[in-house]
C-alpha cells in the first residue's frame, strides 16, 4: 500500500515521489536525510501530526468575529412610525373621550410610543429615524387634538359637528384649542423630545 503521509514528519506527500528508493519520505525529508540541504535552512519539521482534524494538533485559532452592520430601515421605521402614531392618538382621544378630562400628560406618552416604534423599525437610532419619530408623534398630536376638541363640543355644548371640516377648519379649531390652553403647546414640545431621544440616540437599541 502506497504511503499517504511522510514516515519522517508526517506531511501529506505528493502524488510522485521526490525519491523511488524512499518513497515513504517527502522532498523536504529525502533532502534532509541525504545531506544536500543543511537542516538549518529547512522547515522545522512540525512535533504533531498535521492536517485537518489531525489528533494530537493544537487546535486552531479564532480571531474576534467582526461586528454586524446594523443599517437603518427608513420604510420599516416610516411604516411601524405611522402605525404607532395612529394607535397612540386614537388611543389618547378614546381617554379623553370617557373620562372627559383632557388629559395632556398623554402627549408625552405618545411621543415616547411612537420614538420606540420607529427605533423598533429603524433597529438603529440616528438623525433619520428622530426626525421620523418627531414627525409622526407631532402629526398624531395634532389630529388627536382636533377629535379631542370635537369630543368636547358634542358632549360639553351638545354640538353637532361633522366628523370632518376640511382642513382649513380642523387647522382653526386646533390653533385656538392651543391659545387657549398654552400648555399643551409645551406637553407637545416634551413629546418631540422624548420622540427624538427615543429613536434618535446611535447606543440606544429597540426594547423588542
Amino acid at each position: 500500500m502506497t504511503p499517504t503521509t511522510c514516515s519522517s514528519c508526517s506531511s501529506p506527500l505528493p502524488a510522485v515521489a521526490a525519491d523511488q528508493r524512499r518513497p515513504d519520505l517527502c522532498a523536504a525529508c529525502v533532502a534532509r536525510s541525504s545531506g544536500a540541504v543543511p537542516p538549518s535552512t529547512l522547515p522545522p519539521v512540525p512535533s504533531w501530526p498535521v492536517g485537518p482534524g489531525a489528533p494530537g494538533a493544537p487546535p486552531m485559532g479564532y480571531g474576534t468575529p467582526a461586528a454586524l452592520v446594523t443599517r437603518t430601515r427608513v420604510p420599516d421605521a416610516l411604516l411601524l412610525g405611522i402605525a404607532a402614531a395612529a394607535i397612540a392618538g386614537v388611543a389618547w382621544w378614546a381617554v379623553v373621550a370617557t373620562t372627559k378630562t383632557t388629559f395632556t400628560y398623554g402627549a408625552i406618552a405618545v411621543g415616547i410610543l411612537v420614538g420606540q416604534a420607529v427605533l423598533i423599525g429603524a433597529r438603529k437610532g440616528g438623525v433619520v429615524p428622530a426626525l421620523i419619530a418627531v414627525a409622526a408623534s407631532l402629526t398624531a398630536l395634532v389630529v388627536a387634538e382636533y377629535f379631542i376638541q370635537r369630543t368636547v363640543a358634542i358632549n360639553d355644548f351638545n354640538a353637532n359637528v361633522p366628523l370632518w371640516l376640511g382642513f382649513s377648519t380642523a387647522k382653526d379649531i386646533v390653533r385656538e384649542a392651543v391659545e387657549d390652553e398654552p400648555l399643551t403647546a409645551v406637553f407637545w414640545g416634551v413629546a418631540a423630545v422624548a420622540a427624538a431621544l427615543s429613536a434618535g440616540s446611535r447606543t440606544r437599541r429597540p426594547i423588542l
